[in-house]
């Protein structure tokens, strides 16, 4: 059990983890909205989240090099926490590419991104307009052509774009779509005009909704492989922490309440089998007890959030 030492509080130091703290100062903003649009309790818990982060130091054997991990924390799992969806968005990536990276060594496969939009609704219809999207989604995953194409997917939902006018909220899916190896070759391959038709086909409507299809690929200037690009692309967050607090209170108002209980992930086939969504949405410290063999632990470190940084306790 950690024991803290309140009359020796040490010098600020700068966390390996460094994103801590910029996730926690950037909930400020949060909670003035939130306290603003008299959200009371949401407030208090993004206020009061991750006030104090313990770390497992833990040395190699071998080389003894030092490495730190979360072990843990108070975390309010608020669904625009900017900590708390910051450490979701994480460990999603992480199961991820894991699961994707698995599926490569079992298999000769290619990955698609796949976005799918609908006209942009008034926020007083995301609810009702997501379930649409996700039957829709449904419907399309049924059909014979894409059984023949896709292996699997990740589905998310991002329910704000670039420049989206005040009173409207612009949803659409972001998919990672496992395909066979000889994909782009073979009869099975679906053009984008296709792709357009069969999404229209499937969301029942008069018009021809934006979509975009691309082969993954790696971005340029960039030190991530285009796997690694495409797994940080769909795990990202639902809103962008900007386009969140800058919108109206009544915007805001609307979206915490239309979203509550929202799910913003979804999985089939291959990855439905790897990946646990279920851990992703509750355990945003993902510890492993059993340390691998070449690490172990030394010591723990506590830290506390105090006027606007984190300081080191030593017990």
């Amino acid at each position: 059990m950690i024991t803290k030492n309140n009359d020796n509080v040490n010098d600020k130091i700068i966390l390996d983890e460094i994103e801590f703290k910029v996730k926690k100062l950037m909930s400020n903003d949060i909670v003035i909205k939130l306290d603003n649009c008299n959200f009371i309790k949401y407030a208090q818990n993004v206020m009061s989240c991750s006030s104090y982060l313990v770390f497992s130091v833990q040395e190699h054997i071998s080389t003894k090099e030092h490495r730190k991990r979360l072990k843990e924390a108070n975390f309010c799992k608020f669904k625009y926490c900017p900590m708390c969806a910051w450490r979701k968005a994480r460990n999603l990536s992480g199961q991820l590419l894991q699961a994707l990276e698995a599926i490569q060594s079992e298999r000769e496969v290619e990955f698609i991104f796949l976005t799918l939009t609908i006209k942009n609704p008034p926020i007083s219809k995301l609810k009702q307009s997501v379930n649409h999207m996700n039957e829709s989604f449904k419907r399309l995953t049924q059909t014979k052509k894409y059984k023949q194409a896709v292996l699997g997917q990740l589905k998310s939902l991002e329910i704000l774009g670039d420049n989206t006018p005040v009173g409207e909220v612009h949803p659409h899916f972001h998919c990672l779509l496992v395909v066979p190896k000889n994909y782009f070759t073979s009869r099975y391959y679906i053009k984008q005009g296709e792709w357009q038709e069969m999404w229209k086909k499937a969301l029942r409507v008069d018009y021809s909704p934006s979509v975009d299809v691309r082969k993954i690929r790696v971005k340029k200037n960039s030190n991530l492989s285009a796997l690694q690009s495409a797994v940080f692309e769909v795990a990202k967050y639902a809103v962008k922490y900007t386009d969140l607090v800058s919108r109206p209170d009544n915007d805001f108002k609307e979206i915490i309440n239309q979203t509550f209980r929202m799910r913003f992930y979804s999985t089939g086939g291959l990855l439905r089998e790897k990946i646990n969504l279920k851990k992703v949405e509750e355990d945003l410290i993902n510890f492993d007890e059993n340390i691998e063999e070449e690490w172990q632990e030394i010591s723990e470190e506590l830290y506390r959030w105090v006027n606007s940084d984190y300081f080191l306790y030593k017990f």
